[in-house]
């Protein structure tokens, strides 16, 4: 699940309230359905704010808290598992203070999830990742949600959220709202026509993607442009793009001024 949300609108709170990090001030208790496991052993976080040992190796840091979580008969096997799925190998016996903040970040993760929780919240974990280690979280995510855990996410941009859930809720204004499925939020909205020229270009809003919307949509465009012509303005036009819907639309829209 995403959640989404602007800057400030309480999604890292809302994480901590989940997990007993923020106190209440007010309303009721919080209930997880963990099947009898006690909590620290049913949830993973990886908070925002990376919380590793410098000193310590990357392999020390894992180990670290699978045997806090497992104990030490299960924690060898988390270990090696675990730096296998985040690609840690080569860098296992490196000190954290020595790593980039990407591969930081990864060791963060790997270690909050080193226990195999059923249940999985992430704040921002994308956060100074490359594109490579971006994908590996993806990657990562979607195997978790193959294999039944629940998985929260919050990310600063929608195209993350996009990437690593198949349902969104929106906090604003201190509530939640369930918006359903992703594929159904993206199937609502508009697709947009883009027709680029070297000094002018336009935008058109499209119900579908049909051949005959767009022939229909082109007579909207302004009178200088002559597309039999492949002229803008009295320029060639650069290209003309058929965008399909994308959630950052969406969210501009939804979270407001």
């Amino acid at each position: 699940m995403g959640l989404l949300g602007a800057n400030g609108a309480g999604k890292t709170t809302l994480l901590g309230a989940l997990t007993g990090t923020v106190r209440g001030t007010t309303g009721g208790a919080v209930r997880l359905d963990v099947g009898g496991l006690p909590a620290r052993r049913a949830i993973g976080f990886a908070t925002q704010a990376i919380a590793l040992y410098p000193v310590l190796t990357v392999e020390e840091n894992v180990g670290h808290l699978a045997r806090l979580l497992l104990g030490r008969a299960e924690a060898k096997a988390a270990i090696e598992r675990t730096l296998e799925e985040f690609a840690l190998g080569p860098i296992a016996r490196t000190r954290v203070h020595h790593l980039s903040g990407g591969q930081r970040r990864l060791v963060h993760l790997a270690a909050s999830f080193v226990h195999a929780p059923p249940i999985r919240l992430l704040d921002e974990p994308t956060v100074a990742l490359d594109f490579e280690a971006r994908q590996l979280v993806v990657r990562r995510v979607r195997a978790w949600r193959e294999e039944g855990a629940a998985v929260l996410v919050t990310a600063h941009y929608p195209e993350d959220i996009e990437e690593l859930s198949t349902e969104l809720v929106l906090l604003r204004d201190g509530k939640t709202r369930d918006l359903g499925a992703l594929g159904a939020v993206l199937s609502n909205q508009a697709r947009t026509l883009s027709l680029r020229g070297a000094e002018a270009s336009w935008e058109l809003t499209l119900a579908t993607s049909s051949l005959e919307e767009v022939r229909s949509k082109l007579g909207e465009v302004p009178s200088d442009v002559h597309l039999s012509e492949l002229r803008l303005s009295g320029n060639r036009l650069r290209d003309i793009l058929l965008r399909d819907p994308s959630l950052s639309a969406f969210a501009r829209e939804s979270e407001g001024p």
